[in-house]
């Protein structure tokens, strides 16, 4: 059950014209902060975006990120590197996955924009220069059934002992 679930999830980028509550934003942040971080001492921040123009700025800032113009929610996920400076960059992702596997079982879609180290967007998103915009997320509910996945065998990834 957990295994189907897991390769279920696919990203999302066409989402329903319906409003995803903030009880359900809570909810997938009290989810994501299981995440596992070093120390316990999660690292992060989100950011709920509704404003229509954001969502506009946001999309046209990289060629992947069109569909959050379009999205219901976008959330941005911001590390605050000071409280584990050489963890966070492991930390902070594991946070956002929780998050996309939360909404995943929810019913909700996910659209991942990943490793968006933006100067641009952290501007637009007043995020101190402090702190770093790892990603941004479209969510909202999937207005289609996405395809099925066709992935790499084990074979192909799976090294013994060593490079070889």
């Amino acid at each position: 059950m957990c295994e189907e679930f897991l390769k279920s999830r696919r990203s999302i980028r066409k989402f329903q014209d319906k409003d995803v509550p903030n009880e359900v934003l809570i909810k997938l942040v009290e989810i994501a902060n299981n995440a596992p971080s070093s120390n316990n001492n999660e690292p992060w921040k989100f950011i709920f975006i509704r404003d229509k123009k954001t969502k506009q700025e946001l999309s046209k800032l990289h060629k992947g990120a069109s569909h959050l113009a379009d999205a219901p929610i976008v959330v941005a996920v911001v590390a605050e590197p000071d409280r584990n400076p050489n963890t966070w960059m492991v930390d902070v992702p594991n946070a956002a996955l929780y998050f996309a596997l939360a909404a995943h079982c929810l019913g909700l879609g996910v659209g991942w924009v990943a490793s968006y180290y933006n100067k641009t967007a952290s501007s637009i998103l007043g995020i101190p220069s402090n702190k770093v915009l790892v990603t941004l997320m479209s969510i909202g509910y999937p207005d289609y059934t996405p395809k099925p996945k066709t992935n790499l065998k084990p074979e192909d990834v799976i090294l013994y002992e060593r490079w070889s």
